[in-house]
């Protein structure tokens, strides 16, 4: 069976190529190699035409600047494998992730998700990320009565089990039967739409716990230092349309993850806000005070209990439920 291994690339040419290397190198060799480049003003445009010409699985589609969801959507509608996946264009593989993926589907005949887990690269240490979840296969009963109480959120708003698209291959009928794509509309945090429609549809589940197949390269500038303002109405989007997505879902009640999920993005926004180095003290007061003013954001705070979370999770989520800026910032000075 062959897998469609989708990469979106814009102006990554001092990466590019280890990743290129790191996918013609798999040990799993049906391969179809879909490089998009989206308007890069760089050399890897050169560089993807390059491996084009070497290795007969690559195919180089150049397109208009669109972003990462646009130039996903466009691999998905060009690839003609059975299995589809995405790597990130800074990031590299494990010579044997798909090989051990692809096994998963031959022991379980043909799951439709199967994900491993993964390494963050950031400043020269690696950390090993794995989920808290068993490991082995799950049928759509064990889908939602398993994994959708943490689809969106996590009861300590920690590392959500199920959110990057990079470490799982997906059936391709999954897109072809449900019309799934990536949302054009969202430009952060698209993953999360994308997997929740994903794992909403799939009956068939398996995880390869404890094999760390794909490395994320992390930026050395953290992106809590690059406070973005669209974050925030970007944020709200994704919470709208992940609403509309599970609200009339008859398996499983996801209104309280919504509102958590929503919450939990303020709390980011609002950490981003704090630690931004490019805005002064006034600014950022003003902008935390926008924030917690917002109404969607109050209103998702209405009929949840808190009492069960740690004291310091409490007292954040106390501080933003009652719009609390000043205690918000010296609570964070406090401990921080």
């Amino acid at each position: 069976m062959k897998i469609s291994v989708i990469v979106p690339v814009y102006n990554v040419e001092e990466f590019l190529e280890q990743c290129l290397e790191s996918i013609v190198s798999q040990t799993y060799t049906d391969l179809e190699i879909i490089l998009v480049n989206d308007g890069s003003t760089d050399q890897s445009a050169k560089i993807c035409d390059d491996f084009a010409k070497r290795d007969t699985r690559v195919k180089v589609i150049h397109q208009i600047n669109g972003g990462v969801s646009s130039a996903r959507n466009t691999g998905i509608k060009a690839a003609t494998g059975d299995y589809i996946t995405f790597v990130d264009s800074d990031d590299w593989l494990e010579k044997e992730m798909y090989q051990k993926m692809m096994y998963a589907v031959k022991i379980q005949n043909g799951s439709e998700v199967i994900m491993c887990d993964f390494i963050n690269e950031k400043y020269n240490c690696q950390e090993k990320i794995t989920a808290n979840i068993r490991d082995g296969f799950y049928v759509k009963q064990d889908i939602v009565k398993e994994l959708y109480s943490t689809l969106l959120v996590t009861e300590d708003l920690g590392r959500l089990p199920i959110v990057s698209a990079c470490i799982c291959i997906f059936k391709k009928e999954l897109f072809l039967n449900n019309k799934i794509a990536f949302d054009v509309d969202l430009r952060y945090a698209e993953d999360y739409l994308f997997m929740a429609t994903i794992m909403l549809h799939t009956n068939s589940f398996y995880y390869l716990k404890d094999y760390y197949g794909y490395h994320y390269r992390q930026y050395e500038i953290s992106r809590s230092k690059k406070y973005q303002p669209k974050w925030w109405d970007n944020f709200l989007l994704l919470n709208d349309k992940l609403s509309l997505l599970l609200s009339q879902d008859k398996n499983y009640d996801f209104s309280r993850q919504i509102k958590f999920q929503l919450i939990h993005s303020a709390l980011f926004v609002s950490s981003a806000i704090f630690h931004s180095n490019n805005l002064k003290t006034k600014e950022k007061l003003i902008l935390l005070k926008k924030l917690f003013n917002d109404s969607v954001l109050r209103n998702s705070f209405s009929n949840l209990d808190f009492k069960n979370k740690p004291l310091g999770l409490q007292i954040m989520l106390h501080i933003v439920k009652n719009r609390q800026v000043l205690g918000y910032w010296i609570f964070n000075r406090i401990t921080h």
